[in-house]
């Protein structure tokens, strides 16, 4: 999945938008600050549209339904997984994680409303947004020793990084990310490869640079991002094509995954100069849409 569209579920017309846009991924973000009585409307508002769009019988494009909540601290968290969880999304991206004790407080809760409403036990994944802060990214390796069976993916939040840090720039010359960003980048990215698990490159939030844009996504693709936010529908063709896949990586997937059907039993193999083993057969299924 690799275009993940972050909608704001209090904006109306976005989330209008939403289901046409082209996405892999539709995120309603419920995380937004807001009024007690706003917070309760656009929480029906997210259910509604969670609801709508199950079974996307006619849609040109299907496309994956998560929600943003968090962070955990106080009762809204809990408020919004609450009329969320009704619609039936796929998963959750929790806002501000500071640990693994924040994942398992989440997905104690997502147990009890599962089997509360008849939903799969364990069938709702949760990708944590990881290294909002300095303390929190140099703990980034216990995600990897404790992690969750719910958890499917890693993303991260530069710009809380930054703010936690009195940053006051993200990007430096060329649009590269300053060195206490790319370093952070780095750890999640090497955190989530670790574990065999999807990561999410953060969204460029400068609409007004659409080349930029272009750059920012063709660059998450290369570096080992498996997908990348957008903050809007005009980004999302760009990041599609950025991580579709080449004629040659899919003969590539093919042909390792062909290998290891004619050695079944095998944990690894010589393929192509290297050798290579089940975390590689799964990316290689993921890619040609068999996991």
């Amino acid at each position: 999945m690799g275009s993940w569209l972050l909608v704001p579920a209090d904006k109306e017309k976005a989330m209008a938008q939403a289901a046409s846009a082209g996405a892999d991924v539709v995120v309603l973000d419920l995380a937004r600050a807001s009024s007690e009585d706003r917070k309760q409307h656009t929480r029906l508002a997210a259910r509604d549209f969670l609801m709508s769009h199950r079974e996307q019988v006619v849609a040109a494009r299907k496309f994956s339904r998560w929600v943003r909540i968090g962070p955990i601290v106080g009762m809204e968290w809990r408020q919004d997984l609450d009329a969320a969880i009704e619609g039936g999304p796929e998963g959750f991206v929790l806002a501000e994680c500071v640990g693994p004790e924040q994942v398992k407080e989440l997905a104690a809760a997502l147990y009890e409303l599962e089997g509360r409403l008849g939903i799969p036990n364990g069938s709702t994944k949760i990708i944590p947004e990881v290294g909002g802060s300095p303390t929190s990214a140099l703990q980034l390796r216990s995600f990897a020793e404790e992690l969750h069976p719910r958890v499917s993916g890693l993303a991260w939040d530069p710009a809380l990084l930054a703010r936690s840090m009195g940053a006051r720039r993200m990007r430096g010359p060329g649009g590269l990310w300053t060195d206490a960003l790319a370093h952070v980048r780095a750890l999640v990215l090497l955190t989530a490869h670790a574990r065999n698990l999807e990561v999410i490159e953060a969204p460029f939030r400068n609409l007004r640079e659409p080349e930029g844009m272009t750059r920012a996504a063709a660059a998450a693709a290369a570096d080992g991002f498996t997908g990348m936010l957008a903050i809007d529908p005009s980004q999302v063709e760009d990041i599609n094509k950025a991580f579709e896949p080449s004629q040659e990586q899919i003969a590539e997937a093919r042909e390792l995954v062909g290998v290891f059907a004619l050695n079944p039993n095998a944990h690894s193999i010589a393929f192509r100069g290297r050798y290579v083993g089940q975390a590689e057969l799964s990316k290689a299924r993921a890619l040609l849409g068999e996991d």
